[in-house]
């Protein structure tokens, strides 16, 4: 395993997400940062032998104090200039980060795998691109070249003392390590308690969103003035907050009373040089003074450095993304002998190491078929047309769609063959007509208003007209309806592979009858590959395969050949039927 590499200002990360033109502006910014540093420290030194030689009236290192004003007064103006650059080409670094990086991400984002967008990948993912990369930008317009000028400020700062007077070097020497030292110990505690803050704050957020989805259930169940999990976790964000915030106190004391130490050190030695005769009065005063500003400057950097840490957490998440790999893409097209068909063989396949969801999993289903996927929850339906859509790729096994494997075909090339109708529908905060026209963007009106008549739309657009807004995930639409335009928009694709997961589940008898319409129109001219619980779409199947809980294939055949034989298939059968006779009567 590489050894990690020692970057604590993340200067490696944030140049990968740069371009050449921004790479050389913030060598520039780097560059101008460090000669400001220089400059500031000189400056600071030149007030010794300036003191001198205002103290005696001699020269001072060969030099009268009006050419030490002069120093100063040059120092000063290139100072000014060298602070100007570093603003300039910080903003200029900045700009483009932010470009780059948005785009960056989005162009990877638009190549992940499409498992790889769950709930627990995404989140946040929002945030990341606003307030993260506002964050490190922020940092890295405002606070890196603190850190970096301070640096080198410090450094000169040492050098000239020690050319002045060694003991007072030798001190110095002695007593900044022991302040990094201090900083870094009482940041980590500090940087340990905000991530206990941070784990209560998200608890807490969960705990409001759920507590706002859930009042109907809450209002009726009489929990809306002490819903429990809300009023625990907003004590447990108050308990760590109270902490954090004692820990903070204690913590900033401490490193105030390290500074205050080493400064006492730094002024007792220059009181001794001075009282042993190495140095005047004046420049003793001179040389407190600059103790003083070498404490400022500390702190500064201090302060700095704990900011630029603070960009760790989104620049992490974010590299976190970009380096998760990518479905090799072919660079031929694959030969499809097969259009419609759909094969897997000997497929296994688990989201974890050592949990197999499917199990040697093998069927074909031909061009122009209705096949059905039956079993128990878990038992790796819906994960079967993952797999077909290449969502994740196979453990063992293969699958092939349309005669070809489909780790040998492009993204592009594979979703042209394969619609996807879920439980789950999502519609974009647009129009009705448009939602439905993503199917299948060059469509003429007339075939997306033909695909909207047979999937049920057409009632809808009647109530809310074609150019209604839908809002934000279909909210103004009922789940049944979302799922009509989910199925019109694999009509108007037309592919040869139609997948449909549970499609009719929870629906009202209005919504399952146009769904169920719809099924039968996409079978007409697709293969349709239907998790379903339905027994008239079971029924209507060219071939039932039946899964059990392990992942196994346990039945394969048409409706009639698998009821008559004893067997799971049978006992599913047969409890739809108990469920379908159910009925409330008056005694």
């Amino acid at each position: 395993m590489a050894a990690t590499r020692f970057d604590p200002l993340q200067l490696a990360v944030l140049r990968r997400q740069m371009s050449p033109e921004g790479n050389r502006e913030f060598t520039v910014h780097l560059t101008v940062s460090v000669a400001s540093g220089i400059f500031e420290g000189l400056a600071l030194l030149s007030l010794l032998p300036a003191a001198a030689a205002l103290a005696t009236g001699e020269t001072a290192a060969g030099l009268p104090f009006g050419a030490w004003l002069g120093i100063l007064a040059i120092l000063a103006v290139v100072t000014f200039y060298s602070r100007y650059r570093q603003a300039v080409t910080g903003y200029g670094a900045v700009t483009d980060y932010m470009r780059c990086t948005h785009h960056a991400l989005g162009d990877h984002l638009a190549t992940l795998p499409l498992g790889w967008f769950s709930s627990a990948s995404t989140g946040g993912l929002s945030r990341l691109v606003s307030s993260g990369f506002m964050l490190v930008s922020q940092i890295l317009a405002h606070m890196l070249h603190a850190v970096v000028t301070q640096v080198s400020s410090l450094v000169v700062v040492t050098i000239g003392v020690w050319i002045w007077d060694w003991r007072i070097g030798l001190t110095l020497t002695l007593t900044t390590p022991l302040i990094f030292a201090s900083l870094a110990l009482l940041r980590r505690y500090k940087n340990l308690s905000d991530q206990k803050v941070a784990r209560t704050d998200r608890e807490l957020s969960d705990r409001l969103v759920e507590f706002a989805i859930c009042q109907p259930e809450l209002r009726a169940a009489g929990h809306t003035d002490d819903f429990g999990p809300l009023v625990l976790a907003g004590e447990h964000n108050d308990s760590e907050r109270m902490r954090d915030l004692k820990l903070s106190v204690v913590l900033l004391g401490i490193n105030g009373l390290v500074l205050q130490m080493a400064v006492v050190a730094l002024i007792t030695a220059a009181t001794l040089v001075a009282t042993a005769g190495s140095m005047n009065p004046v420049e003793t005063v001179a040389f407190i003074g600059l103790i003083l500003r070498y404490s400022q400057n500390l702190q500064i950097l201090s302060d700095s450095f704990t900011a630029v840490t603070v960009a760790q957490a989104p620049i992490a998440r974010m590299g976190a993304i970009l380096d998760t790999p990518v479905f090799e893409e072919p660079t031929q097209p694959a030969v499809l002998d097969a259009p419609g068909r759909v094969e897997l063989r000997d497929v296994s396949f688990g989201y974890s190491d050592g949990t197999p969801v499917l199990r040697s999993i093998s069927f074909t289903a031909e061009s122009g078929t209705l096949t059905a996927l039956v079993g128990p929850s878990g038992s790796g339906k819906t994960t079967i047309a993952r797999l077909i859509c290449r969502f994740y790729d196979t453990d063992e096994g293969s699958v092939c769609v349309g005669g070809a494997d489909v780790r040998d075909q492009s993204t592009e090339q594979l979703m042209k063959q394969v619609s996807m109708v879920f439980q789950d529908v999502y519609l974009f905060d647009d129009t009705l007509e448009a939602n439905i026209r993503i199917g299948r963007p060059d469509a003429t009106d007339k075939e997306v208003h033909e695909a909207a008549r047979m999937a049920g739309v057409d009632a809808i657009a009647d109530r809310l007209g074609w150019d209604a807004k839908v809002g934000e995930g279909g909210r103004s639409l009922s789940g049944g309806e979302r799922q009509r335009v989910s199925v019109a928009r694999a009509l108007l694709k037309k592919a040869p592979i139609v997948l449909l997961d549970e499609a009719t589940a929870a629906l009202d008898a209005e919504n399952e009858a146009n769904i169920v319409a719809s099924v039968a129109e996409l079978a007409r001219h697709s293969t349709v590959i239907a998790i379903a619980h339905k027994l008239d779409t079971v029924r209507a199947a060219d071939q039932i395969i039946v899964l059990d809980e392990d992942g196994h294939v346990t039945q394969k055949g048409t409706h009639d050949e698998l009821i008559t034989r004893r067997g799971p298939y049978r006992q599913f059968c047969e409890r739809r039927e108990a469920a379908a006779g159910w009925r409330l009567t008056h005694s």
